[in-house]
């Protein structure tokens, strides 16, 4: 149930983001959200480069 919430967070926010965005945009504005440190250490785990959209970073995240 937990990993349920877990990725409704998470889905949530990479939609909430203005893209395009970079990783370190992306780690600090999770931070600044107070995600949850399993959802801040995927996100830190990220390729560094800039992601286009919301399905970008998804897609970059499930690969990670």
């Amino acid at each position: 149930m937990q990993e349920m919430q877990a990725s409704e967070v998470a889905d949530q926010f990479v939609k909430g983001l203005d893209y395009p965005v970079g990783k370190a945009d992306v780690v600090n504005s999770a931070r600044e959200a107070s995600l949850g440190s399993t959802i801040q250490e995927a996100l830190e785990k990220l390729p560094d480069r800039e992601y286009v959209d919301a399905d970008d970073l998804t897609h970059a995240l499930n690969a990670s």
